[in-house]
C-alpha cells in the first residue's frame, strides 16, 4: 500500500476492534503513511480478547461523519480495503451501503474464514459487492495472498468492468466483446479478479475455469494455467496484456455441486480514466 501511495493526493488507514476505537489519519506523502502503518501494527493485546464480541467495523465506518464528511479531502471515487478477521454482527448495514454508494466508494474487504469473534460475515460481502468491490474469504497464507492481489488494485485505480451473476450448478458465462479503456497503439497489462462464492469456500464449489482471448485470436489468457495465479480462497486476482486496438471476451465455466444459487463476481481495472461503471440494484 505504500508503494503505490504516491498515485494519490490523499491516503488514510485505521484499526478497528481496539477496546479504545482510534480516529482515522489522513496523509499526504508515503513516508508520513508508511509511518502511520508502521506504528500501529495489529496487537492482539489491544483487542477485545473475546469472542463473544462482535467487530465494531461498522461503527468506524459510521464514523463516516469522519470519513466521508472529514472536512479534509473529497472522498467521491475513494478505494477501502478491509482486512477483517473477527465479524461484526450487524445485519442491516443499508445505511452506510447508501452513504458509500451516494460518493463512489468502492470498498474491498478480505475476510478471515476463521473468525475471532462476531456472527454475520454476509453483511460483510454485502457492503463490497454493493459498492463494486469485491470480498474474498480465505485463511492462513491464503488470506494473505488475496490481501496483497486486493491492495495491488491500487496501480489500476479505475474499474471499468463490474459484473454479477448468480449461477448453480454447471454452465457457462459470456462477457460479450469489449474495448479497454487503453488508447491504440498501446499495450499494457491491465487487473482483473474473480470471486466464486458469497461466503467462506466450501465443498459445494468444485471447479471454475475462464479465458480472457483477444476476439482476433492473438492472445489468450488462461485460468487454470502454469502462467495464472492461485485461487485464494474465494478469489482469483491476475494480470494480462491488452492492445487498445483490440476487443477482448471472457469466457467462464464453472461447475457447483448442489442448486443452490452462488454469486461469481468479474471486476476489471486499469490505470487509465474510466467513468464510473453502474452500481448493483439496491433497495
Amino acid at each position: 500500500m505504500v508503494f503505490y501511495a504516491h498515485l494519490y493526493a490523499t491516503t488514510a488507514n485505521v484499526r478497528f476492534d481496539t477496546k479504545q476505537e482510534e480516529d482515522i489519519e489522513y496523509h499526504w506523502d508515503q513516508q508520513s503513511l508508511s509511518d502511520s502503518l508502521d506504528s500501529h501494527k495489529p496487537n492482539a493485546s489491544l483487542g477485545y480478547g473475546d469472542k463473544s464480541i462482535g467487530s465494531n467495523l461498522y461503527n468506524v465506518l459510521k464514523t463516516f461523519q469522519k470519513f466521508l464528511n472529514n472536512g479534509k479531502v473529497s472522498l467521491c471515487g475513494a478505494l477501502v480495503f478491509i482486512a477483517a478477521k473477527r465479524y461484526p454482527d450487524e445485519s442491516d448495514v443499508s445505511d452506510i451501503i447508501s452513504q458509500l454508494r451516494a460518493n463512489h466508494v468502492m470498498v474491498h474487504i478480505a475476510v478471515d474464514s476463521i473468525p475471532s469473534g462476531g456472527s454475520n460475515s454476509a453483511s460483510l460481502y454485502e457492503l463490497s459487492y454493493q459498492t463494486n468491490g469485491y470480498c474474498a474469504f480465505a485463511t492462513g497464507s491464503d488470506l494473505s495472498g488475496a490481501f496483497d492481489w486486493m491492495t495491488a488494485t491500487l496501480q489500476h485505480p479505475y474499474q471499468f468492468i463490474a459484473q454479477n451473476f448468480v449461477v448453480s450448478g454447471s454452465g457457462r458465462i459470456e462477457i460479450p466483446a469489449f474495448k479497454t479503456p487503453i488508447s491504440v497503439g498501446i499495450r499494457e497489462y491491465l487487473r482483473f479478479a474473480i470471486t466464486v462464492q458469497n461466503h467462506t469456500l466450501d465443498n459445494s464449489f468444485v471447479s471454475m475455469n475462464y479465458t480472457i482471448a483477444s476476439t482476433d485470436g492473438s492472445y489468450v489468457y488462461e485460468y487454470s494455467s502454469n502462467q495464472s495465479e492461485h485461487l485464494y480462497g474465494t478469489a482469483q486476482s491476475d494480470l494480462f496484456i491488452v492492445s487498445g486496438s483490440l476487443s477482448y471476451k471472457w469466457t467462464i465455466d464453472y461447475h457447483y455441486n448442489t442448486d443452490a444459487p452462488q454469486i461469481i463476481e468479474c471486476r476489471m481495472y486499469s490505470r487509465y480514466y474510466h467513468d464510473f461503471v453502474p452500481l448493483p440494484d439496491f433497495k
